[in-house]
């Protein structure tokens, strides 16, 4: 299946029939329906989205936004000399594919492509980690061998996980 290319949610992007399937337990699906074009106007969450190619029809996305973390939440190793008791972050908010696009690799390129956003946005603004809440095992396994860390349980329905940003600009160098 063709897909266009990476672009930022405007209000002509379809929304309407994305479905994130029966494990949208975080209720990804009714996020970007109801909430994603507001909260990026409102600057809470800037959503990027893939479409199907010749089309508005949003087959994926993601977003990202600010956050922080408590220092006391990092494992020992993570929590160097000095470091502030509130720690800048990046959070990928959000991150789905429509039933269609999935198990086909994509859900890999979303977060490497939401990790090189964050890259860039660091250049102009501190952000010492990014962070997810990972939904599912399955996400938790996707996030783990990027080398994020998880260090806590959030709401006992997922799990919040890290990557200090050093290994993700690592990761975006140039050779």
């Amino acid at each position: 299946m063709e897909l266009g290319e990476l672009e930022r949610l405007n209000e002509h992007h379809d929304l309407s029939a994305f479905d994130a399937g029966p494990t949208d337990t975080e209720g990804q699906a009714a996020w970007l329906q109801q909430h994603a074009l507001v909260n990026d106007r409102r600057g809470f969450t800037r959503t990027f989205v893939i479409t199907y190619a010749g089309t508005s029809r949003v087959a994926a996305f993601f977003g990202l936004s600010s956050a922080s973390i408590e220092r006391e939440a990092l494992p020992r190793r993570l929590r160097q000399q000095g470091t502030p008791r509130t720690i800048s972050a990046t959070l990928i908010a959000r991150l789905a594919l429509d039933l269609p696009v999935q198990g086909q690799g994509l859900s890999r390129e979303l977060m490497l492509a939401a990790l090189g956003r964050a890259v860039q946005a660091q250049e102009h603004v501190a952000s010492a980690f990014v962070v997810v809440d990972a939904a599912g095992e399955k996400a938790q396994r996707l996030y783990g061998h990027y080398q994020f860390t998880a260090i806590e349980d959030v709401r006992g329905r997922t799990t919040r996980m890290v990557l200090p940003m050093a290994t993700a600009v690592e990761r975006f160098q140039e050779p």
